[in-house]
């Protein structure tokens, strides 16, 4: 059903796009984060994964690459006005803003309008985040880590995704449950996990096409003056941390949690292990040849690598994660 409506909304015209959409298995990588959903609003949460997959494809990624910052700035605010006006009639030839538009129609059918507008507000996020992606393209800048770590929770997407995990569920999160301290805290260390994982799983295959400048390894060498071996190792070193913080936050979360909020903390633990295992089969992601030897360790959940404690990581931006947790009795 997804591929007969990405062919209707015109979102891959070309046999490489056609392709890749047929290796992605988006549909797998949805189900696994939300596998008790209804299934016509998870056929909406597919389709909308896979615009984002198209969108990145056709102005973020190989075949767009040197897309003008000033044009996807006028870009992304018409797409995100709109969001907030879908009767407008705005590129009207465009497939992905009309594609858009549709999507968000099919989520009213779903959606409570206090759902619709944090889905909305997730997207013009990542919208903006591909602005700050094309300037770094642009002027050939690598980021600060501080820097990289916070905006790539918008321009990778992994805040929009999230919004989408009650809709589907059929629940609706109180804005007081989702004001939590300790629920920002969980949704951004697994947004931040997902993103991590997808940068030491896709880094060998990013070398090998453009050099992504958005990747944490490149970061890493970058500020460190370090090998691909080193920051690798530093990147798991991290990884791992944030693994066993979200354990602690997500154990602690469940405790008094409602049941719109314990659905959605699972379907933060299943977002984190759903894009390990896609990954390791997605065509997007998966190329044997380019694959290092020890991507493998991945696909555990429990961190196993040297003793992994609860110090937080001293990034200053993210050390609030750490606060959230109770004192352990």
């Amino acid at each position: 059903m997804t591929q007969e409506w990405t062919a209707r909304q015109r979102l891959y015209v070309d046999k490489r796009g056609l392709l890749r959409l047929s290796r992605l298995r988006a549909g797998e990588f949805v189900s696994r984060i939300m596998p008790s959903g209804s299934e016509p609003a998870l056929q909406v949460a597919v389709d909308f994964f896979v615009w984002l997959f198209a969108f990145d494809d056709a102005f973020c990624d190989e075949d767009a690459f040197g897309q003008p910052p000033h044009g996807m700035a006028a870009y992304a605010g018409l797409l995100g006005h709109l969001l907030d006006s879908p009767q407008t009639r705005i590129l009207p030839e465009d497939p992905f803003a009309q594609s858009l538009r549709g999507l968000q129609q099919r989520l009213v059918r779903h959606a409570s309008p206090v759902q619709l507008h944090r889905w909305s507000d997730a997207v013009r996020g990542y919208l903006h985040g591909q602005v700050w992606e094309a300037a770094n393209r642009d002027a050939q800048r690598v980021c600060d880590l501080e820097t990289y770590i916070t905006l790539r929770l918008y321009s990778g997407a992994v805040m929009a995704c999230p919004t989408l995990i009650d809709v589907v569920n059929g629940q609706e999160l109180s804005a007081e449950e989702l004001s939590r301290p300790l629920v920002r805290a969980a949704s951004e260390v697994a947004a931040t996990l997902v993103i991590w994982d997808n940068d030491l799983i896709s880094h060998q295959k990013e070398l090998h096409t453009r050099g992504e400048l958005h990747n944490l390894l490149t970061v890493l060498m970058h500020a460190r003056r370090c090998s691909e071996a080193e920051a690798r190792h530093e990147a798991l070193r991290m990884r791992d941390a944030l693994m066993a913080l979200l354990l602690r936050l997500l154990a602690q979360g469940q405790a008094e949690a409602s049941r719109p909020l314990s659905m959605y903390l699972k379907g933060l633990g299943h977002f984190v292990r759903a894009n390990i295992d896609w990954s390791n089969v997605s065509g997007r992601y998966f190329d044997p040849e380019l694959r290092a030897p020890t991507d493998n360790v991945m696909a555990c959940e429990v961190p196993t690598r040297d003793a992994v404690t609860l110090t937080p990581l001293p990034i200053a931006s993210v050390q609030w994660w750490w606060e959230c947790l109770s004192p352990e009795k």
